[in-house]
């Protein structure tokens, strides 16, 4: 299941976090200026990426069943036509880690969840941009 927040036209952002109140926590932060998906299910995940299309993905590390590591490297090895959809990590991970994961499966970056609400907005602009 899908969950929608903010505004529908809007530059679309997806995030795929199994922490419900961090979702609504960014979702409240973003929800004026974008249209905010959130999801766990690879066939939402499928569904929403390849054929509605999303302008980014914040993509958790510690998922349940299929980890976000795992997740990006699928969704970096499919080839897409058009522009490349950035993909950031979203993880209390330490630094060292997480740059090890954006070399080895692609991502664009990550955002530590410990970041404040107008750093996490700066950084999705500038990824965006």
């Amino acid at each position: 299941m899908t969950e929608r927040y903010g505004k529908q036209g809007a530059r679309r952002i997806l995030i795929v976090d199994d922490d419900p109140d961090l979702v609504d926590r960014i979702a409240q932060l973003l929800e004026d200026d974008y249209e905010v998906l959130s999801t766990t299910d690879w066939g939402e995940i499928n569904k929403l990426f390849f054929r509605e299309g999303v302008d980014l993905v914040l993509m958790d590390v510690q998922l349940p069943v299929l980890g976000g590591d795992r997740l990006v490297g699928v969704l970096r090895a499919a080839r897409t036509q058009g522009k490349r959809t950035p993909i950031v990590y979203f993880s209390s991970s330490d630094e060292e880690k997480m740059q090890r994961l954006v070399d080895e499966t692609g991502a664009d970056g990550y955002l530590s969840k410990s970041l404040r609400g107008a750093e996490i907005v700066r950084a999705i602009e500038r990824y965006l941009s």
